[in-house]
């Protein structure tokens, strides 16, 4: 996420970060380290106690699911950095108008069930420390709160918890984890505990991607330097951070306190007095400024496909997109109790929808090398759609709904692998294929969604690929 509220190129006016705007790998470390020392990792490894998982298979699960990630991320960065755009902006030129829309309401949707989890873990953090009760309420009010930082620039927030919460939360779950290991019998370490739902390693290996993934790594990558493994410092760090400690900590967690998922607010107690001397208020603290950090994240993601939309509306200003989300995010915070399994369901929709259209994206940049998107095109003068991108991402997000058990009245998953990996792979080869089909016919450059300005100009890089990048 970006520093400023002032001006963030998320418009089609200005809709590329500079060069001289570029930021530091230092910057990015502290970013996504911050991102890391968050409760969504402790809330995972609490799932796969409860799952039964050991605490090797707990982090094993985690590490993979940080390799697969790693594996994505990579490209989806470099997008971001190589164009200077956001995710929804580069979209125009990619994916066309229709495919445009649909990926911003993606962008809003994904970011804000990630916004109403977050908060409602947090109003239930503070039941188990406080017994305040009124668990939804708490939430949605934190829920609109939480915004303000996008929305006045509240630049000490995010200071104080990349400096002084995020330090002190790793300090703390490694003096958990260390504690625990130390004091715990070599066999409750070893042992599997009995299993209170179901869950099959390889889909866990899923959920630790989709707890993640983010889907529009452009957004923040843009700020960086364009360099294809230029990320990796920021990335590696992160996820020993947030899918090995803190998984290995949210397990310490429920098998210390003998509590089950729907018991985290009450283990989480229990770990402040076992862990952090007991001082209930400055958990309180850690956990809110954490939370409220890391949502600047999916507010962030929300604005921006909100802006790619709206942002070109006349008179339209960003701070008007930001009480929209903050609308929107409070009606999926109410509605959130009431979804089943809602982390999990979150989490698998993250890990398959926007990934497929960046891996599409990816394709068209970096594979086929067929189309410029030096500039930002407006809605007038972008394609209408490109089709075998749409239909690519389609297929594949079925799919991958379908291997998550995602689909109304599926019963279950069929249990075939690690699900949003094979969805990446499908959409990636299903947009290559198509646009390979369609490259030599007449109305290519209409069917492949080339802006109107370009179709001219790029109709001999349609046929033959562009060679000079």
């Amino acid at each position: 996420m970006a520093d400023t509220t002032d001006h963030d190129y998320s418009t089609g006016a200005a809709g590329i970060v500079p060069a001289d705007e570029r930021r530091s790998r230092y910057h990015f470390v502290a970013l996504w380290v911050t991102l890391a020392a968050g409760f969504t990792y402790l809330f995972l490894g609490f799932q796969y106690h409860d799952a039964g998982y050991s605490l090797l298979q707990a982090v094993g699960a985690g590490a993979i699911g940080a390799v697969a990630y790693f594996l994505y991320a990579l490209p989806a960065a470099y997008l971001g950095s190589t164009t200077g755009q956001t995710h929804a902006l580069l979209t125009r030129s990619i994916l066309g108008k229709v495919g445009s829309a649909l990926v911003s309401l993606l962008l809003v949707g994904v970011a804000a069930g990630w916004t109403a989890f977050a908060f409602n873990l947090l109003a239930t953090l503070f039941d188990g420390l406080y017994g305040w009760g009124h668990v939804v309420v708490v939430s949605v009010v934190l829920a609109v709160l939480g915004i303000a930082n996008n929305l006045f620039g509240f630049k000490g927030i995010a200071a104080f918890a990349r400096w002084v919460a995020a330090p002190l939360m790793i300090v703390w779950v490694l003096y958990l984890v260390v504690k625990g290991i130390g004091t715990m019998p070599d066999d409750a370490l070893s042992a599997k505990p009995q299993p209170s739902a179901e869950l099959p390693f390889l889909t866990g290996v899923g959920v630790a991607i989709g707890s993640v993934m983010w889907g529009n790594e452009p957004d923040t990558w843009r700020y960086g330097k364009p360099k294809f493994l230029w990320p990796a410092p920021a990335f590696g760090i992160a996820f020993a951070v947030g899918l090995v400690l803190f998984v290995a900590g949210g397990w310490m967690m429920a098998e210390l306190s003998g509590a089950s998922q729907f018991d985290f607010g009450p283990a989480f107690r229990y770990t402040v007095e076992y862990s952090l001397f007991g001082a209930l208020w400055l958990g309180g603290v850690v956990a809110a400024v954490l939370i409220v950090a890391i949502n600047d994240g999916n507010y962030y993601e929300m604005i921006n496909g909100g802006q790619n939309v709206l942002g070109t509306i006349p008179g339209w200003k960003r701070w008007h997109t930001c009480l929209l989300m903050a609308v929107i995010a409070a009606v999926f915070t109410w509605q959130f109790p009431d979804v089943q399994d809602g982390f999990y369901t979150v989490a698998s929709w993250s890990s398959i929808a926007l990934p497929s259209t960046t891996v599409v994206m990816c394709v068209d940049q970096f594979w086929l090398r067929r189309r410029r998107v030096d500039a930002v095109p407006t809605w007038r003068e972008a394609a209408f759609a490109n089709w075998p991108g749409l239909v690519a991402v389609i297929i594949a997000v079925a799919f991958g709904a379908w291997g998550l058990g995602l689909l109304p009245g599926q019963d279950a998953a069929p249990g075939i692998g690690i699900v949003p990996v094979e969805t990446w792979v499908l959409a990636g080869l299903i947009y290559a294929a198509l646009a390979a089909a369609v490259a030599g016919t007449p109305n290519a450059a209409v069917v492949l969604g080339f802006s109107r300005r370009l179709r001219e100009s790029t109709t001999v890089l349609i046929n033959e690929g562009d060679t000079s990048r």
